[in-house]
């Protein structure tokens, strides 16, 4: 490939030049803001705020900094240590300066991109096509979410560490080097795991590799000496029993699955999901922080077909690519490591099934085979150079294009909602970015918007009723909470903090005693919330009942010390 210049133009300067160039396009949002889960993980975290903390980082989840005047029901448990390890330096170092953060997360991508390059060259025994596998993956707009939004950069550890985790074990297995490259390989790996939970998928990638190594051979001496090379992945599997052990230790086993996952239906949806993540890989012009359900919920004979091109697709590479196992091996990998995005519909509602930082580990062995089928011999070489340059080109131009996207929250969404104008999660984030900027009118639009979008979803009727409260239309805002309230008739937390929410503009316009039964049934739920006590005080203290007032506060005042001894000892 590019023969006239290998003098000049080696395949690692055409990295370089090629990681400089992405970086060029990513490098313009060291002017933006931080959005979404970056303020209140960041910004708003106790944990972050001194070295001290660090300790903490090992016993909690990633959302363990939460208002306490703000219950939650049930919140999806994301123990990433090493992630939050990561957050914690940058935290230390550049506080809240925006752009160092976005800098950081940077130069993980670009460390990634040479990762990938030592990837190709490993599986692939070919230099220019590992340059352009690097290349692919250094300009796929796909990975615009993963590098400008600074929350998403656990996508980019997880990844950092498994590539180094298999480069050390290569090493260690073809090539016979130090068994100290086997141990960094395992520690490599639990950094993964610690990183985020996909990496759970990362001992079978082990398995599939040496598996692949070489053909298996039918005697049953040589049959055994072939199963005794998975005798190595065993200690990866115990990285992850481990991992598994420590977590359910800390926060239990039990857990709900999401709205998508209540129903076997979900598992017919999954090869559609995987259709939306392909067609964002291989035609990434429509890319979105939120995708629309139906094109992850709904079939059609187009759907179908494009389900039955990827599997004649997926055969056809793996008959057309027998002798070179490198890229088998890769084929392997992308659909390991696509099982934790599709299972996503156990995890998240439907309008999160499909999320671009998704897509970042499984693009690797994506790249790789494209930059195989990109170089492979048959083409000639001016039409494999001019097509290959033609695909950078445009991904690089596109990725230019994405990344303003993440400017700020207002621009994301209003992004979002060209792709998707009927997601209620687009128009409700929408609201709150444009509620958070002062455009209040604006925000009760869209707030009203997800009520008309979502008319059996109580959170959205609460929401727009808090937003009217805000603005002093308490009359249109109890209209809201009472259509929340009677969806929301199961004694969760969620209606505790509903009912206090309704007595707060009780107590406004003096309406005691509806405000003293909706405080004394949100404390029947939740009896150790913080304020609920000293709500129902001063409704008590309203009407007169003074001894009645003076006891809720007494319980008040045992609960805010509870919370403050809770806080410091996280602290500490």
């Amino acid at each position: 490939m590019i023969m006239g210049w290998k003098s000049r133009i080696t395949p690692e300067r055409a990295v370089l030049i090629g990681t400089i160039l992405a970086a060029l396009a990513y490098i313009q949002d060291v002017r933006y803001d931080f959005i979404l889960d970056d303020v209140a993980m960041i910004l708003m975290s106790d944990t972050l705020s001194s070295w001290r903390n660090w300790k903490t980082i090992f016993v909690t989840q990633i959302f363990a900094d939460k208002n306490p005047m703000v219950p939650v029901d049930r919140m999806a448990v994301h123990y990433r240590p090493i992630y939050r390890l990561w957050e914690l330096l940058n935290a230390q170092l550049f506080g809240p300066v925006v752009p160092w953060w976005h800098i950081t997360s940077l130069l993980l991508h670009v460390a990634v991109v040479f990762l990938v390059y030592q990837l190709g060259l490993k599986m692939l025994k070919e230099r220019w096509t590992a340059a352009l596998a690097a290349l692919l993956f250094a300009f796929h707009p796909i990975h615009a979410e993963s590098v400008a939004y600074v929350t998403a950069s656990t996508d980019i550890l997880v990844t950092l560490f498994a590539l180094i985790s298999f480069l050390a074990y290569f090493r260690f297995r073809e090539e016979g080097a130090s068994p100290l490259y086997f141990a960094g390989s395992l520690l490599a790996a639990a950094l993964a795991m610690l990183s985020k939970e996909t990496a759970v998928m990362f001992p079978w990638a082990l398995v599939a590799y040496e598996a692949m190594r070489e053909a298996p051979v039918e005697t049953p001496a040589r049959t055994e000496k072939f199963w005794k090379r998975f005798v190595w992945t065993l200690p990866f599997f115990a990285v992850v029993g481990a991992y598994a052990g420590v977590r359910a230790f800390l926060f239990g086993t039990s857990a709900e699955l999401a709205p998508g996952g209540k129903h076997l239906s979900a598992l017919l949806d999954t090869p559609l999901v995987l259709v939306v993540y392909l067609r964002n890989l291989v035609w990434p012009l429509r890319l979105s922080f939120f995708y629309p359900a139906e094109w992850s919920s709904q079939w059609t004979f187009l759907k179908s077909a494009a389900v039955a091109l990827v599997m004649v697709v997926a055969a056809f590479l793996w008959r057309r690519y027998r002798d070179p196992r490198g890229v088998r091996l890769q084929l392997l990998w992308a659909a390991l490591f696509f099982v934790p995005a599709l299972l996503g519909i156990y995890t998240f509602p439907l309008e999160e099934w499909v999320h671009d930082r998704h897509m970042y580990l499984v693009s690797v062995p994506l790249c790789l085979i494209a930059a195989a089928v990109l170089t492979d011999p048959k083409w000639p070489g001016k039409t494999s150079v001019l097509a290959s340059s033609i695909v950078l080109a445009a991904l690089l131009i596109n990725l230019a294009v994405q990344v303003p996207r993440f400017s700020d929250d207002t621009s994301l969404f209003e992004s979002a909602l060209k792709v998707a104008p009927g997601s209620a999660v687009a128009h409700v984030w929408y609201g709150e970015a444009l509620w958070n900027y002062g455009r209040k009118e604006e925000g009760l639009r869209e707030f009203k918007t997800v009520t008309d979008l979502s008319p059996d979803s109580a959170p959205a009727f609460e929401r727009y009723g808090a937003a009217l409260a805000q603005v002093g239309r308490d009359d249109q805002a109890m209209a809201e909470y009472e259509r929340a309230s009677h969806l929301a008739s199961r004694p969760t937390q969620f209606r505790a903090f509903l009912l206090a929410e309704m007595a707060q503009i009780e107590l406004r316009h003096s309406d005691f005693p509806e405000a003293a039964t909706n405080m004394r049934e949100a404390l029947q739920i939740a009896p150790q919330t913080l304020n609920y006590h000293a709500l129902l005080a001063q409704t008590l203290s309203q009407q007169g009942r003074t001894k009645e007032a003076d006891e809720e506060m007494q319980l008040e005042a045992s609960i805010r010390q509870r919370v403050f001894q809770e806080q410091r000892a996280s602290r500490n």
